[in-house]
């Protein structure tokens, strides 16, 4: 719910996930994002979000590599409260959060209004958009994303052995309020519901260049739980992500 308010537990029970990030020393990023969600009728639900993250080792020098003083703190953190309500094929929901960020000693605290929205027009296909920090006025910012997303499911049940498979084709589009769009198509094979396996390009633009970055996931469900593994290479080779994500479902 965190990436898209439309995406909550609807259809019963209550609903956990919780995201780790590293990266390596080279970009200094580690971080964690969170949500629990809960149905509260037939065709709505509820949630709340938090997220943190950090950038390590950052310390104060004068003109010589020694340290002075401590560590420059630098993190973005956020909490959230969100809702969710389905409309036949359509799912809509809203999530408003309260951001605070600090860079050395600068430090501000504000408020962000987020919408998002799913759509399944026909049994296969999924269509999806989402706002991410949207500031409550509407105005134009730097740190306002704009997501949207196309998923088809081109084949169910493929026979592989003794099993089968589903395969899906995947389109996506980040659009950043600095005139940034980015790009990433991908594909994914879920063996039933206990193991997957999802690859993909994504095109990103920073600092006026692009280059295309590829990435690989599987996750393995067991039960309740439900484990992530992501890898992605960094932008202009600067670093490799690793993700490690758990879901519980609490209640079913």
């Amino acid at each position: 719910m965190a990436w898209n308010p439309a995406a909550g537990q609807i259809a019963g029970g209550v609903s956990g996930g919780l995201e780790v990030l590293h990266t390596s020393s080279v970009l200094g990023l580690s971080g964690f994002g969170g949500a629990v969600t809960t149905s509260v009728g037939p065709r709505a639900g509820v949630g709340v979000v938090l997220g943190r993250i950090d950038i390590r080792d950052l310390v104060r020098t004068t003109t010589s590599p020694s340290t002075v003083g401590g560590s420059i703190p630098v993190y973005t953190q956020y909490a959230g409260l969100g809702g969710q309500l389905e409309l036949r094929s359509f799912r809509v929901g809203t999530l408003i959060r309260i951001n605070n960020e600090q860079f050395d000693v600068i430090q501000e605290t504000g408020a962000t209004l987020d919408f998002g929205l799913r759509w399944k027009p026909i049994d296969r296909l999924t269509i999806a958009a989402a706002t991410h920090f949207l500031p409550l006025d509407f105005s134009k910012q730097v740190t306002t994303d704009y997501y949207a997303g196309i998923e088809y499911l081109a084949l169910r049940s493929l026979p592989i052995g003794s099993i089968s498979a589903d395969v899906l084709a995947r389109y996506g589009l980040n659009y950043r309020s600095y005139d940034a769009l980015e790009h990433t198509i991908g594909a994914g094979m879920n063996l039933g519901t206990v193991f997957g396996v999802n690859a993909a390009v994504t095109r990103e633009s920073a600092y006026g260049s692009g280059a295309w970055r590829p990435a690989l996931s599987l996750f393995l469900k067991v039960g309740r739980y439900e484990v992530d593994l992501a890898s992605s290479s960094g932008l202009n080779d600067v670093g490799a992500t690793y993700r490690v994500g758990l879901s519980i479902d609490f209640v079913r």
